[in-house]
């Protein structure tokens, strides 16, 4: 039986049971993109899993959501919320008997009654999978919701998949775009075309100087919605190199995958942070960090599946051919990266961040997928977007003058793959130009940080 403190604790995560509503300090500034898509599968009967890196706002999206169903007129009392973290070592009996308790409490039955059950931080349930998995081949009449930190640990120790029963809608931290919609500036869409943003380009004009910095503000401090709580960047690089981290490598990784030598990964996790963009070799790594490759290959591996660090493969046709390559390695947050291994050259912290803005945008594709190229030369391609059957090549480079000289890397990429337009992310250029047949659209950052 629950005992009394966690009988307590469910009702006060619970307050719309008895207000009727949400308490607005929980509900936020609406991320309509995201709670969207949550909407349209809260109609479906399938498991639904929201992940995302730890703050970057799910815990919030799921309040957002449980305040729609409210508004859409569902039972207050037919939403339970229950939050994974309360629980000391939670395990799948825990999450039945809080589920029991709900039902006394409001007497229903998950089974015949649909109920929204949200379950928030569920990689921390050991045994959930074969829960869940009951109830949805029971045909329970119920819909479950849960929200974890990363696919990898969602499906660590999983018995049995929940393949054909599960959808998933992947949160990132704040765009540039929702940045500046956080601050009260929301900005018109727009698609990665030329003529479209020249447009936007010239309706903007007299924000520049607003949005631009703003964009320094957002290299600096980063995406995660909590920093509009604190508001203090000196309080919020402690809260994000101590707490955070705390959180992100010793909660999530250390624990869950019982690694061995926490400190070990701590360094690599350090290192990663100071070399954002950059190529990498496991063997350099270990070197560097006083570690053996294979364990630092792990560590790696598990970094970047609890989406703490993103790796962009070499673009080749050939898989094989593709492993032998380096990587390139990119933070998750420049705010948190900056907390932690300082700030690089604003180059790099520009590339990071089109990165970034790029990898959400592939994310919508089903085989969406980010690769970086370098030609016989070494010539680099920084960002190559892979769309279904479309190649989108991207170069950063943050300067006001940009030579065809400089583009060397691109053109060959283009020549090499038969590709007819490129981007080239630019400090304050704005123009297009036909070079041997290749439209290079030239874009200022914040402008291209804004293409939806």
């Amino acid at each position: 039986m629950l005992v009394i403190m966690n009988e307590r604790s469910i009702i006060e995560r619970n307050p719309w049971w008895i207000s009727g509503s949400v308490p607005g300090e929980l509900i936020g500034i609406t991320r309509r993109e995201y709670l969207g898509k949550i909407e349209e599968r809260l109609k479906d009967h399938k498991l639904l899993a929201i992940l995302g890196i730890r703050r970057s706002g799910k815990s919030t999206l799921i309040y957002q959501s449980i305040k729609s169903l409210i508004d859409n007129g569902i039972d207050p009392k037919s939403i339970i919320y229950i939050n994974a973290d309360d629980f000391e070592k939670p395990e799948r009996d825990d999450i039945e008997e809080a589920l029991d308790f709900c039902q006394q409490k409001n007497m229903f039955s998950l089974k015949y009654k649909k109920i929204f059950v949200f379950i928030d931080e569920i990689q921390n349930v050991r045994g959930w999978q074969q829960l869940l998995k009951k109830y949805y081949d029971l045909k329970f009449a119920s819909k479950f919701i849960v929200s974890g930190s990363s696919s990898s640990l969602i499906y660590k120790n999983s018995s049995e998949s929940l393949a054909g029963r599960i959808s998933f809608i992947e949160v990132f931290p704040l765009t540039f775009r929702e940045f500046l919609q956080f601050n009260g500036m929301v900005m018109p869409e727009t698609e990665l075309n030329f003529q479209m943003l020249k447009k936007l380009y010239y309706d903007l004009t007299p924000k520049i100087n607003d949005i631009t910095g703003f964009l320094l503000k957002y290299l600096n401090i980063g995406g995660f919605p909590e920093w509009f709580d604190v508001k203090n960047e000196d309080t919020w690089f402690k809260i994000l190199a101590e707490d955070y981290t705390s959180l992100l490598i010793y909660r999530d990784i250390v624990r869950i995958f019982s690694i061995r030598d926490p400190l070990l990964l701590e360094s690599v996790f350090r290192f990663v942070s100071a070399h954002s963009s950059e190529r990498f070799s496991y063997l350099g790594i270990a070197k560097q960090n006083d570690g053996d490759k294979e364990t630092s290959k792990q560590y790696i591996f598990h970094l970047a599946h609890s989406h703490l660090i993103n790796l962009s493969d070499f673009y080749t046709k050939s898989k094989k051919a593709s492993e032998r390559k380096e990587k390139k390695i990119y933070f998750c947050d420049l705010g948190l990266k900056n907390s932690i291994g300082g700030r690089q050259d604003i180059g790099f912290d520009a590339e990071t961040v089109v990165y970034l803005h790029c990898l959400k945008r592939v994310s919508s594709y089903p085989m969406g997928k980010i690769f970086y190229w370098l030609d016989m030369k070494k010539n680099e391609t920084d960002i190559v977007m892979s769309c279904g059957s479309e190649l989108i090549p991207v170069e950063v480079k943050y300067r006001s003058s940009i030579e065809v000289s400089n583009l060397k890397g691109i053109l060959s990429f283009c020549q090499e793959f038969s590709v007819r337009n490129a981007y080239v992310v630019t400090k304050t250029l704005m123009e297009e130009r036909d070079i041997d047949g290749i439209m290079v659209s030239f874009i200022p950052l914040w402008l291209f940080l804004l293409v939806f």
